[in-house]
């Protein structure tokens, strides 16, 4: 992903992962005991009603004559229920750990590897729970942050300041010690980002979701057709990354500047190459998970396809 800026944010392939169909409905239904409403319900309506106003910033869910992939999309293999029916979506939403923006400021590779190990601990005990919940293994991932591309990283890549492979992700410390000066709030809020939307594509290795997905497109003729199954993993990432810090919005982003800050990152980059979805969408999911935040938003395999373009 690049900022509008021009620098690359995050890159991505297969089992080399970098860079949510808002699943959840806007229901809302009234529940009594003696004759009062219950305050959990008012709660639970409205938040989907905020989950709605996001899901309506979305392109029309109706592909056009026009869409190069309404085609493909009609003649490719059903999804298969580890994507579209995962446990995953079902566990409810993010427990809220208390979690707090690490103090570190980076301007060391050492202090950008502390900001992000402190963040990545945080990540592990929200998580931990809610893989066991829906019938995973958990297994923390390992976390390598180094200047330049790392030595260790068994996957090739160029320009990238994060990624995942394997059980991995990777940090290039790079555009954060330069962007420091120059923006410190966006430079914090991209830091938070990037590991959120690393550690995405780890929940997705755990759950299953990054196999079956890689076995989905196997078969498939058509660069539209693997490109879209692309697009909907990496926007999950975007949305389970929204998931991650909207269960600790009311200790992480604490003031209105942290915040605007944050979505200055999801809403500013671009796709060149058209694998992890456009600005527009790419920002949207990212909000939605944010303002739910339960990982049912983030079900972008049900999607219809203008919403993962």
């Amino acid at each position: 992903m690049n900022r509008t800026r021009g620098r690359k944010l995050i890159a991505g392939g297969a089992a080399l992962l970098a860079f949510g169909i808002i699943a959840v409905g806007a229901i809302s239904w009234d529940r009594h005991q003696g004759g009062q409403a219950d305050p959990e319900a008012s709660v639970a309506a409205a938040e989907a009603s905020e989950a709605a106003k996001a899901r309506a910033a979305l392109p029309s869910t109706t592909p056009s004559s026009a869409d190069p992939t309404a085609d493909d999309v009609a003649s490719a293999p059903p999804q298969p229920a580890q994507l579209t029916n995962n446990p995953l979506y079902r566990v409810g939403k993010l427990p809220a750990t208390g979690c707090i923006q690490p103090e570190q400021e980076p301007t060391s590779v050492a202090n950008v590897r502390a900001f992000e190990t402190e963040l990545l601990r945080c990540l592990n005990r929200a998580w931990a729970p809610v893989i066991r919940k829906a019938g995973f293994r958990f297994k923390p991932p390992k976390l390598v942050v180094v200047k330049g591309r790392s030595p260790s990283s068994p996957c090739d890549v160029d320009d990238s300041d994060g990624y995942y492979c394997g059980d991995t992700i990777y940090v290039d410390a790079t555009a954060f010690l330069d962007g420091w000066q120059d923006n410190p709030g966006e430079t914090l809020a991209y830091l938070t980002f990037l590991l959120g939307h690393e550690y995405g594509h780890h929940l997705q290795a755990l759950t299953g979701i990054l196999k079956a997905e890689y076995q989905w497109q196997l078969p498939l003729n058509g660069i539209d057709l693997s490109l879209q199954g692309s697009r909907r993993v990496e926007l999950q990432a975007n949305c389970l990354s929204g998931v991650s810090l909207g269960a600790e919005q009311d200790t992480y982003l604490i003031g209105d500047e942290d915040l605007t800050d944050w979505q200055a990152v999801v809403r500013n980059f671009i796709d060149p190459k058209r694998d992890h979805g456009s600005t527009e969408n790419a920002a949207t999911w990212s909000l939605a998970g944010y303002t739910t935040p339960d990982p049912r938003t983030c079900n972008t395999f049900t999607a219809p396809t203008p919403q993962v373009a």
